[in-house]
């Protein structure tokens, strides 16, 4: 058993058991126990000890030997019959004994060390006399016995003790019996633990011979097993040479087809590739248009997926359009470009988008069918409204153009006319140059505009002139234009009213304040209020203009900074041909600012407009460039 290595250990091990516990039980549970008695007593005895002091009334009196507390002898009936008690003795404040259970001990003095500097000082003093061992006295003592004084204050000075003796000999002998009861049970479990580790390690030392005995028999059936495989094996060899050369031959084949299956592989991920890269949407259909693919982009638009679809006819695609009979139409167009425009709607959304469809057959050999149709489904909603918002503009601007033409080619006609310029007072002749050059700065502004938008197209920069001005003043100038004696609406203002310097370009900034303002005079109901305030925060003016005209609904505050566009372009809308936001925009953002619009529809406009105090640093004699709208 020894020789095995893990079974030795164990050995080893639970003889260490076997001696630790009983040791551990004699040469520390025990004294543990005997020191925890120990300590009970003493502190049964500092309390019998305070509890004669608080009874007998002596915390506050010195104690003298004719000044004894009469209730003294009444007090001390409990003490005589308390068995474990065997004394008690009251000191005075010098240490003489005036009061003691045993009569002949009275008038002794106690000139003990430990009496004068630990318990004349007011701590509780307290000793463990085992027996034959003497007492803190000098008295030899048969008994083991716990001696404690507990001394009382008289005005913060030491007034007396109470000494007690306690006869702890039966407890003590009752703990000695315990441990060994203690002592001898651990023993016994020890010896008990040992043997039946004794009996498993012989269990397992033969199971272990048990095991190598069967490890030498598969041993040998192993070896007779091998020359048996070497046997069969040679068997094996002649049949696996003739195997080998048939999956030579089938791995030839299969070569073969793996790569013709990949030629087909990668001319089908090129196709996917192909039109999955087509930004726009592709379908492929049969000579009967049913479907056979359509790309992502394709399946996002019509809001089908190709599984629901692969196969059917293009008319499941979508319900609300008639796919199937508009391809088949466009397919017999000879002569002109075959496309149509689908106009589609996304749910949550009131906007439509406009997507024209090409249809094209696929090209075949010339004796052959053509094997499909290809749709190309691309976006134009944007051309579209483009080309809306132009005819408009064109429409727009063909009015504002002839209206202040055609009163300066009028008024300037009867002025150079010898049949009429002779009838007019030279006060009514003036009246006609200030109309006329009033017509000519309108139709300068215009041009203006048109001129800002070209550069916006061409995407040229734009050249601020900075320079520091005082920003309220030129506000108020603007204002004071629309705020006349005639002015059909009220104004407010609001003002920083200190400093207000701004370094920036004065004229631009001036146009975008003419613009703001003029947009809320003309949305505005005749008598409404007009409220501008400019406001500085964090180094930076906040400017709002607001009024409580006609307002916009979500879906024209979308468009309000796009070009040509106007909230309301019916016959009877205030003039304009819908520059003057896009060029607001572009003038606030060349200044490194921000624009923002909030609108409700039959309640007015508010405009907010934050501008930086002075320009980014490096950017003040730069030309920054006129940035057009997304």
């Amino acid at each position: 058993m020894l020789r095995i290595k893990l079974l030795r250990n164990l050995l080893f091990l639970s003889l260490a058991i076997t001696i630790l516990l009983p040791g551990y039980e004699y040469l520390v549970l025990h004294p543990s126990y005997k020191n925890l008695l120990t300590e009970e007593t003493e502190n049964e005895a500092v309390r019998y000890a305070s509890y004669m002091v608080r009874t007998l009334g002596l915390e506050n009196q010195s104690l003298i030997k004719d000044r004894l507390p009469e209730a003294l002898a009444e007090s001390l009936q409990p003490v005589k019959r308390d068995k474990q008690l065997l004394k008690l003795r009251i000191f005075s404040s010098l240490g003489e004994i005036i009061f003691s259970t045993k009569a002949d001990e009275i008038g002794t003095l106690n000139e003990k060390t430990y009496f004068h500097e630990i318990v004349a000082k007011g701590q509780v003093y307290s000793k463990v006399v085992q027996k034959d061992r003497k007492t803190a006295d000098g008295a030899t003592t048969k008994i083991d016995i716990v001696e404690t004084y507990v001394p009382f204050m008289a005005n913060d000075s030491f007034g007396g003790a109470i000494e007690v003796y306690y006869d702890v000999t039966d407890s003590i002998d009752k703990v000695k019996a315990i441990s060994f009861h203690s002592i001898f049970t651990a023993a016994l479990l020890s010896l008990v633990f040992l043997v039946a580790i004794g009996i498993a390690l012989k269990r397992a030392y033969l199971s272990f011979q048990e095991r190598d005995a069967a490890e030498e028999s598969l041993k040998v059936a192993n070896e007779a097993l091998e020359e048996r495989v070497n046997e069969r094996t040679i068997e094996l060899s002649d049949a696996n040479e003739q195997l080998i050369e048939q999956i030579a031959e089938r791995t030839h084949a299969q070569i073969a087809l793996a790569g013709a299956m990949e030629d087909i592989k990668v001319d089908r991920e090129k196709l996917n590739g192909i039109l999955s890269s087509v930004p726009d949407g592709v379908v492929l259909t049969d000579n009967a248009l049913n479907v056979l693919h359509m790309n992502a982009t394709a399946e996002r638009i019509l809001d089908t997926p190709l599984e629901k679809v692969l196969g059917q006819p293009i008319s499941q695609i979508n319900d609300e359009v008639d796919f199937y009979k508009r391809v088949s139409q466009t397919l017999n167009i000879t002569h002109r470009p075959r496309s149509f425009d689908l106009e589609m709607s996304r749910e949550n959304s009131s906007y439509s988008e406009i997507y024209q469809v090409r249809v094209s057959q696929m090209v075949a050999d010339e004796e052959e069918e053509s094997p499909g149709v290809i749709l190309l489904l691309r976006d134009v909603t944007r051309e579209r409204e483009v080309e809306r918002m132009k005819s408009a503009f064109l429409g727009m601007a063909t009015h504002e153009l002839n209206t202040p033409l055609t009163t300066i080619i009028g008024y300037s006609e009867l002025l150079t006319s010898p049949e009429t310029a002779d009838n007019f007072s030279d006060e009514q002749k003036r009246d006609c140059l200030l109309l006329i050059h009033e017509k000519a700065l309108s139709l300068g502004g215009l041009v203006d505009d048109l001129l800002d938008v070209s550069r916006v197209e061409s995407g040229r920069p734009l050249v601020l002139d900075y320079k520091a001005f005082d920003f309220d003043g030129m506000i108020r100038e603007v204002v004071d234009i629309y705020d006349g004696e005639d002015a059909l609406h009220e104004f407010t203002v609001t003002q920083v009213g200190k400093t207000s310097q701004i370094i920036a370009d004065r004229l631009r900034l001036k146009q975008v304040v003419d613009h703001l303002i003029n947009n809320a005079v003309k949305y505005a109901p005749e008598g409404g209020r007009v409220t501008v305030a400019l406001n500085l925060s964090d180094n930076k003016y906040e400017l709002n203009v607001e009024d409580e005209g006609i307002g916009m609904d979500e879906g024209q505050l979308v468009h309000v900074f796009d070009r040509f566009y106007r909230a309301d372009s019916s016959d009877t809308a205030v003039k304009g041909v819908g520059l003057g936001m896009s060029i607001v925009r572009n003038i606030v953002l060349a200044h490194h600012g921000d624009i923002q619009i909030e609108s409700q529809l039959g309640e007015g406009t508010r405009v907010m407009v934050s501008l930086p105090i002075a320009p980014p640093e490096g950017q003040l004699e730069s030309p920054l460039p006129f940035s057009a709208p997304d």
